[in-house]
């Protein structure tokens, strides 16, 4: 199944002073990984590799992961 190219899975707003550094976690659980499958009718979760971006906004996106996303 087609999965979109880029999607908002999850975000954690926070505001550091300059210079300053933290560690952060954004937990994200089956559904935000998944897509609407019209011929299932049903939302499917999508498998394989990832790549996961995270940064400023959509636009400024510096710190990018690869992952790996399996089925149960």
């Amino acid at each position: 199944m087609d999965q979109p190219v880029r999607a908002l899975a999850g975000y954690r707003r926070l505001t550091l002073a300059p210079g300053q550094a933290q560690r952060v976690t954004v937990d994200l659980d089956a559904w935000a990984l998944s897509s609407w499958d019209p011929e299932r009718h049903a939302w499917v979760l999508g498998t394989g590799r990832r790549e996961v971006f995270a940064g400023r906004s959509s636009r400024d996106l510096p710190l990018r992961s690869k992952v790996v996303v399996g089925s149960r």
